[in-house]
């Protein structure tokens, strides 16, 4: 694990949320293309429990996949089978496409669309908007994510999006919602990360 990947994990759990600051590892897509293991990552950052929590997630989503494969294309948790989801396609182009009006949600798809990258919290943010605002299928996000992320890892991508959405193993639960206003406000108060993809967004007061 080369120093300059890991020096940002000093302040990890304090600063790992928010999406202006360049606090991430930047490692997924290492990990994604085996350039570097899982084991050498852990033996440099044994210590620092928050990050080594993420990585266990990874190794998790993984297992899952593994012993339950039927996951991939449907629900871990069968009852939620029957979520009526609206899935509008108009809805689902302006969501892909930065077009929302939702601040938080449109700059995350539009770094998405033009590096194969979103911060983790922002990742969130735009799932849960897609299934739990605009009630559209965790499926096509999790197709979409796979055609966009440098980082793509099937087990990871679908562990995550299930969680989103309500339906996966130790997922957030089906009737709690992201406000995206609220999370734009938490963690981009000052909208740097905002006005870095909107360009429009520069004419909006902090």
């Amino acid at each position: 694990v080369r120093d300059y990947d890991i020096d940002n994990l000093d302040n990890y759990e304090k600063d790992r949320n928010y999406p202006a600051l360049d606090r991430t590892s930047h490692l997924s897509v290492h990990l994604r293309f085996g350039t570097v293991s899982i084991r050498s990552i852990v033996s440099r950052i044994a210590h620092n429990q928050s990050f080594l929590n993420e990585l266990i997630w990874r190794e998790f989503f993984m297992q899952i996949l593994f012993h339950f494969p039927d996951v991939v294309g449907s629900n871990f948790r069968k009852k939620f089978d029957a979520i009526t989801w609206q899935n509008d396609h108009a809805d689902f182009e302006k969501w892909k496409n930065g077009r929302t009006g939702y601040l938080l949600v449109d700059a995350g798809m539009r770094e998405l669309n033009a590096t194969g990258f979103m911060h983790n919290r922002v990742r969130m943010v735009v799932a849960d908007f897609l299934c739990k605002h605009l009630l559209i299928d965790w499926r096509w996000g999790e197709a979409y994510f796979a055609t966009k992320l440098l980082d793509y890892e099937l087990s990871s991508n679908n562990g995550n999006w299930q969680w989103a959405a309500g339906t996966g193993c130790d997922a957030t639960p089906n009737f709690r919602k992201f406000n995206p206003t609220v999370q734009l406000s938490k963690f981009d108060p000052q909208m740097n990360y905002v006005k870095k993809w909107i360009p429009e967004a520069q004419l909006l007061k902090k």
